[in-house]
């Protein structure tokens, strides 16, 4: 499904009227009777509060009103504009309203009239506001707020909009649930609008579908039951070579357990072999801590490090590895850039690229995995910034432009970590993972989410595909370790474990 931004949505419903003939009334319509229908499924209202400010997205307020007002609900609006400030659909709908018995009361009434309701239907700004609400209307959202009573979002949350680097959200209605129409807007699912955005419903009401899945949107979300339909179907004749082995390269004397913890997830998730390619002095530690893994042990490396020697060994003993995953715990010693420099001269399959791998890569080595579109890179947006020569600040304040543009500049995957994971394509379509899971705020979660995407790929998932699902998986992971011991204690090891239980509950 596609995201829009605000300019994006405005664009859509612009050609859905102009190029495909659609009446703006009847798109209005359709639209409250979607968020009506919301509403009653939710709330099942006897006393309804509808609080209407400006533009279309009154409209909206209007037209539930009348839908409650059908039923013999009990239903007052309360209007923050007077009725000749509007236009088009909306004073459509205003005129409509006017010829039934609804009251219709000021604002000076906003608080004995939420007392007494069951629910509240925000249709106060929709999507087309610039800056921070005026103050007037800030007073009406913390009236709302403070009120206690469930909230209905009419599109989007009053308040609620696409910021700039640096802006501050200012006063946004905090709904329960919202009903977005036509498709959901990048604000609802991004921090720190998701915050606000409570359950989120999508209505598609009558937009062409061509039109709601059209190539100019280049922002897209999975949902969890179009994440299920990729995902392989495990067969009972099936043995482990039908599900692909995994090879990790990573580790040093240091930082061996993002080896086990890389190679536990990718286990977990499903693939049937995982084969830990290591130096010799660090073969016993695996050998205890995963046993499930096989080992290779390469030549060369001293003191548990990597060097050109290794690189060497394993162009010559390198096994049927249906991907890699590289990086993590690696160390950027000079050895090591070396090693990561061979291997990737040498090994053309697909990578799973993380932690140290991505490190070496700034320091002069991009060139060598560009263009290679089953090379995934999973950056943290420290690692982000040294990729693209700035910083983890710059990285934050533009999330999915700076993914897209690295991913189309370079042609490999990108997933970028962090709150609302971001996964581009070398094509410039870009997916968003939302969801914030504090309990993934601990050290070795990285390593266990590389392990899981290139778990799925070895299983036949594309590679854009298996990062969409890795990071779903993982986040729910997290969750159900959270659930289980507080997310203050959750073990990297043990969202490695839950994996399989996240896969299966998709």
């Amino acid at each position: 499904m596609k995201l829009l931004s605000a300019e994006e949505m405005r664009r859509l419903d612009d050609l859905a009227q102009n190029q495909h003939g659609l009446d703006g009334s009847d798109l209005m319509a359709e639209a409250g009777r979607a968020i009506a229908l919301e509403v009653e499924r939710s709330y099942k209202p006897d006393r309804i509060c509808i609080v209407c400010g400006k533009g279309n997205n009154a409209g909206d307020g209007f037209v539930v009103a009348r839908q409650f007002h059908q039923l013999g609900r009990e239903v007052v609006v309360v209007a923050l504009e007077p009725g000749d400030s509007y236009s088009g659909a909306a004073k459509d709908a205003w005129q409509k309203l006017k010829n039934t018995s609804i009251s219709v009361v000021s604002r000076e009434k906003l608080s004995t009239v939420l007392q007494r309701s069951n629910v509240v239907v925000d249709a106060i700004l929709g999507t087309g506001i610039k800056g921070e609400v005026r103050a007037e209307y800030a007073s009406v959202i913390q009236e709302i707020n403070d009120s206690g009573q469930p909230v209905v979002a009419a599109d989007v949350p009053s308040g609620l909009r696409d910021l700039a680097a640096g802006e501050e959200l200012g006063a946004v209605v905090r709904a329960n649930v919202t009903v977005t129409i036509g498709l959901p807007k990048t604000m609802l699912l991004t921090y720190p609008g998701a915050a606000f955005t409570g359950r989120l419903v999508v209505a598609k009401i009558n937009f062409p579908g061509e039109l709601l899945a059209a190539d100019e949107w280049k922002l897209n979300w999975a949902s969890r039951a179009e994440v299920a339909e990729w995902l392989p179907e495990r067969k009972p004749d099936s043995n482990k070579g039908t599900y692909g082995n995994v090879g990790i390269i990573a580790g040093s004397s240091s930082y061996a357990g993002a080896t086990i913890l890389a190679a536990r997830a990718a286990l977990r998730a499903g693939c049937g072999l995982s084969t830990i390619y290591t130096l010799p002095e660090l073969n016993h530690i695996f050998k205890i801590a995963l046993p499930e893994s096989t080992s290779v042990l390469l030549e060369g490396g001293s003191g548990g490090t990597w060097d050109s020697t290794a690189a060497e060994s394993f162009s010559r003993n390198q096994k049927n590895n249906a991907v890699l995953a590289v990086g993590p715990g690696f160390g950027t010693e000079p050895g090591t850039k070396e090693f990561f420099s061979k291997l990737l001269d040498s090994w053309s399959g697909p990578m799973v690229i993380d932690a140290d791998g991505l490190n070496l890569l700034s320091d002069g080595l991009l060139e060598k995995i560009q263009n290679r579109e089953d090379c995934i890179l999973t950056p943290h947006p420290g690692e982000m910034g040294r990729l693209t020569g700035t910083d983890a600040k710059a990285v934050q304040a533009d999330r999915i432009g700076v993914a897209r543009k690295f991913a189309v500049d370079n042609g490999v995957i990108v997933l970028l970590k962090g709150t609302g994971t971001v996964i581009a394509r070398p094509d410039g379509q870009v997916w968003l993972v939302p969801g914030a899971e504090p309990a993934l705020a601990k050290g070795g979660t990285g390593d266990v989410l590389t392990g899981a995407i290139a778990s799925l790929f070895a299983q036949g998932m594309p590679m854009w595909q298996a990062a969409i699902t890795a990071a779903t998986a993982h986040l729910d992971a997290g969750s159900l370790c959270a659930r289980r011991t507080g997310a203050r204690g959750v073990l990297a090891s043990e969202v490695a474990d839950a994996l399989s239980v996240a896969l299966d509950r998709l």
